[in-house]
């Protein structure tokens, strides 16, 4: 059994949590990877939206995932970059089933997590609704505190690129891509 991630309580206090799931995402002779995963929705979002377009669906999330390996070897730097590699990977992969489409990973480069520089990945998508296509900004940020590997990040909308109407004009209104990525970063700082 894999141990939960911590997560900070106090800024998740508007959000939903939608589950906790342990998962195997890679086992091959000699080394086994699971992963114990807490999502969570951003239902403040999920209900003004609601209220002015009457679309119901998730459009901010964020996860906290703790990785176990076994047998457990050292945290060399060449681990690291696979860990990082792979879950970079997977990501990607967790955006498109969240239905975001056109994934694309442009951004690498370092976040200060606890005394550690985690590895921070940074994705562009797009999501249609209701004849409305948004972008949308991800990121996903890997490091190993104690020897075990943590992985957190999210998405959120950030803009209306396509369509127009009330539906477009309500969601533009709700958006405020700065705050969401300052808090999806906070949110990400205080997973341990």
């Amino acid at each position: 059994m894999v141990d939960p991630p911590s997560v900070p309580d106090d800024p998740l206090t508007d959000w939903r949590h939608a589950g906790d799931t342990t998962e195997t995402p890679f086992a091959a002779p000699g080394l086994t990877v699971r992963a114990h995963i807490r999502l969570y929705e951003d239902d403040r979002l999920r209900e003004a939206v609601r209220e002015r377009t009457g679309v119901d669906r998730s459009w901010r999330f964020f996860l906290a995932t703790r990785l176990e390996l076994t047998p457990s070897p050292p945290v060399t730097g060449a681990l690291r970059g696979l860990v990082a590699s792979r879950a970079s990977h997977g990501f990607a992969d967790r955006l498109e089933d969240r239905g975001f489409e056109a994934v694309d990973r442009v951004e690498r480069r370092s976040l200060r997590v606890g005394n550690e520089d985690a590895r921070l990945f940074g994705y562009d998508a797009r999501c249609r609704v209701v004849g409305v296509t948004l972008s949308v900004d991800g990121w996903l940020a890997v490091w190993a505190p104690d020897g075990a590997f943590r992985l957190a990040g999210g998405a959120y909308p950030t803009a209306v690129v396509d369509g127009a109407g009330p539906a477009a004009d309500a969601l533009a209104d709700c958006l405020d891509p700065s705050a969401f990525r300052a808090e999806l970063f906070e949110l990400v700082r205080g997973v341990a």
